[in-house]
């Protein structure tokens, strides 16, 4: 690991902003875990979470958009979380908090229907053979959703990958979710809501080499 990225993990004990746990969730006494709006943000506002955040973009856009919600980015790399807490810091933003764990330990660290929304935006398709379920809308991870965001809540994703895109639509029906919103062109013509025009450093690249970004929006079975 180069020392750039060791110095910002050591920086990272300071952030106020930044909860990072180990790989072995059993062995934490998370104290937040229902809690959250009302211990950490100070606050009764809704909770959104970005998964796999990595530098937190759309996380701190979803903040200074939305100020009566709260945010939180959730990633297991901690250099890249790094940004996400200098940027809310820099921009004054109470309303975003950043959690290193791993996603599928979700339920160690949020109560039962504690999280009112999740985005996930430009996660890694993985296509290697075999690892499929590595996806974030793989059958284990919406399992892991489930046991904490409230009925109905909102899931959105964004990517540029096909074969994501189509593997998230076999994964929705054969877990029973409902989709209901799926653009296959997020800039075409069509107007939709703002939230889905935020353009992370990924997205702006995956413009620029023409790449067509794919969204949907769907709830869990209940």
């Amino acid at each position: 690991m180069g020392r750039k990225k060791l110095w910002r993990l050591e920086e990272l004990e300071g952030f106020d902003n930044l909860i990072q746990f180990t790989d072995q969730p059993e062995q934490d006494d998370f104290r937040l875990r229902g809690i959250w709006a009302k211990d950490h943000f100070k606050n009764s506002n809704p909770i959104t979470l970005e998964l796999a955040c990595g530098k937190g973009d759309y996380t701190i856009a979803l903040a200074e958009k939305h100020p009566d919600r709260n945010f939180i980015g959730i990633d297991m790399k901690g250099p890249r979380l790094w940004s996400g807490c200098v940027a809310a810091h820099e921009r004054g933003l109470t309303n975003v908090a950043f959690l290193r764990i791993e996603i599928l330990n979700l339920a160690h660290y949020f109560a039962e229907g504690e999280i009112d929304e999740i985005w996930i935006t430009f996660p890694d398709p993985f296509l290697k053979n075999g690892s499929s379920n590595k996806r974030l809308t793989a059958t284990r991870y919406l399992e892991a959703y489930k046991q904490v965001t409230k009925a109905g809540a909102a899931i959105h994703l964004k990517t540029d990958s096909s074969p994501l895109f189509e593997f998230s639509l076999r994964s929705l029906r054969d877990n029973r979710c409902a989709v209901e919103e799926k653009v296959d062109d997020v800039h075409d013509d069509e107007e939709r809501h703002e939230d889905l025009y935020i353009k992370t450093n990924y997205e702006k690249k995956h413009l620029a080499d023409n790449r067509i970004i794919k969204y949907l929006r769907f709830s869990l079975a209940e």
